[in-house]
């Protein structure tokens, strides 16, 4: 009976990956043509990865119980050729919807590592521009443009 109620969970994989694939495929990188609203671009983008990421971890955390419990299981068992096919069936599923989840996780972490490097980067922008700007203005002031203060 454990048998049959693990095989169904694991037969539910492959439908749970497939909306979170789809979740995952409606994160859209930022565009913007200003520093600010680009970093809060990235912070927002960050944050649907993070969630995304979260999602997949929780499903790759459930897995590998399940591939522990059915290993367990096929220990356990009388070796029936029938019950056993049905079980090597089941740990090759879920030995795929393992590899599937650790793919996007890598996946992700590689997109959230992308978007914190080009994050450093606009701050780094916008503080050299701030720097730019009170520069300009000194300048302005240092040489007067023809108005009396």
């Amino acid at each position: 009976m454990e048998v049959l109620l693990l095989q169904k969970k694991i037969a539910d994989y492959p439908e749970r990956i497939d909306k979170m694939q789809k979740r995952y495929g409606m994160i859209m990188a930022p565009r913007s043509s200003e520093i600010s609203s680009a970093i809060k671009g990235l912070n927002s983008y960050m944050l649907q990865l993070k969630v995304n990421r979260g999602s997949f971890a929780k499903l790759k955390q459930e897995i590998d119980q399940d591939v522990a419990r059915l290993q367990a299981l096929e220990g356990n068992l009388d070796r029936t050729k029938e019950l056993s096919e049905s079980i090597r069936l089941s740990v090759v599923q879920v030995m795929h919807a393992k590899a599937t989840t650790e793919t996007y996780l890598a996946s992700i972490d590689a997109q959230i590592d992308g978007a914190v490097t080009a994050k450093e980067k606009l701050e780094l922008a916008q503080k050299q521009k701030k720097t730019v700007d009170v520069i300009n203005l000194l300048t302005m002031i240092q040489n007067g443009d023809g108005y009396k203060l």
